[in-house]
Parts: C-alpha cells; structure tokens; sequence
C-alpha cells in the first residue's frame, strides 16, 4: 500500500504554530500565580501586625492583677449597700442589723467573697468554733486582708468580730461595727495582740472566708 501525504496549506501550518505558541503561553503565565501564592504565605509577620495581639492581650492582664489587689474598707458602707443594710444579710433581716458587729462582718464579707458566706448565725464568740467545728472556712493565728478576727468574752459575754483591712509590721487595722454604739468605726491594734490590751478580751482565731 501507497500513503501518500498531502502537502498541508502555509496557512494551516501558521495557525498549528500560533496555537502552539498560545498553549506553552498560557502554561508558563499559570507558575507566576503559584509562586506568588507561596511567597505570601512564607513571608514573616511584621512587628506592625503583633501589635493587635498584644493591645488584646494587654487588657485581660491589667483585669487579672486588678483582681488580685485588695481594697481596704475605711469608711462605713453605703446606705444602699445591700450586703449591709437588706434582707440579704441574715442579721439585718432577723432586726439585728448595724450597729452590730456580727451584722457588719457578715456583710463584709458578703462583700468579698461575692456571695452569702456560711458564717455562724449566733453571737461573735460562737463564730469561731462554729467554722472550725463544721469544716467551713480554713482558719488559723495569722492575719490576712479579708479575714474575720474572732474574740470572746472572759466573763462570758456575746464577744466581737472585726474585718482585717490593712497589715503593717507591727500592726493590724480592724474594720468594726459595735452592737448598740458605733454604726463602724476602725481601730489600729497590734499585730501580735489582736486584743489591744484588753483584759476581758480573749482573741480565738482568725476566719478566711474564700
């Protein structure tokens, strides 16, 4: 058998190489996109771009140390101030309310702790028995900011409770109400005799209401 080829016009033969030239074209046009692709996700972040980060970081930091600060009370509660003066203290809703020691304290620490505390319901001296007693609260002979120092009475009276508020070297100050005298008042006694020299006074512990 014969094949015989026919020659191929000149301008068949122009468009196969046009086409070509446009194939290899649009071949090598796609590995620009794809190296562009690469150096972007390659390239580093700029000190620029750190910046947002640290400014919402920042923030939440500031908060965290905030919340570690301990803010002394010294001066008597507001009116409005429903840890003190509502039905939500036990004390002040059974007619107990300020000036009374043990309404204060409660409320006080109410007030830290941001919920009712299960501290004893009955008179200051039975407050730190009760909380030893029933496992509530850690307790012990050290102050600290917030805790509730806890006395009794020598001829057997209802004793006080008073708030730590601030803790020097040598000295403590005490945050106080007194039953049927002074709505609060604060005193500075020292840090190894809670008592301030009282005869009639006998100091049992501190509470650390958390």
């Amino acid at each position: 058998m014969v094949i015989r080829i026919r020659p191929v016009a000149p301008f068949v033969f122009l468009l196969f190489i046009l086409l070509t030239i446009a194939t290899v074209s649009i071949g090598v046009g796609e590995s620009p996109a794809a190296q562009t692709v690469s150096v972007q996700i390659d390239l580093p972040a700029t000190r620029d771009s750190a910046a947002p980060t640290e400014a919402l970081t920042a923030p939440s930091e500031t908060a965290a140390q905030e919340e570690e600060v301990y803010i002394p009370r010294l001066e008597a509660p507001a009116r409005s101030n429903a840890c003190y003066y509502s039905d939500e203290n036990i004390f002040y809703a059974c007619g107990y309310g300020m000036p009374n020691c043990t309404c204060y304290a409660w409320g006080r620490a109410y007030e830290l702790c941001g919920e009712k505390p299960e501290l004893s319901p009955n008179d200051a001296c039975m407050w730190f028995d009760y909380n030893r007693e029933n496992a509530i609260y850690s307790y012990g002979d050290e102050p600290r900011e917030g805790a509730i120092a806890c006395f009794a009475y020598a001829d057997g009276g209802s004793g006080h409770v008073a708030v730590v508020e601030e803790i020097g070297a040598d000295t403590l100050t005490l945050s106080n109400s007194a039953y049927s005298g002074t709505e609060f008042y604060t005193e500075t006694v020292p840090r190894d005799d809670p008592t301030d020299g009282r005869d009639n006074w006998i100091f049992q512990g501190y509470i650390y209401p958390e």
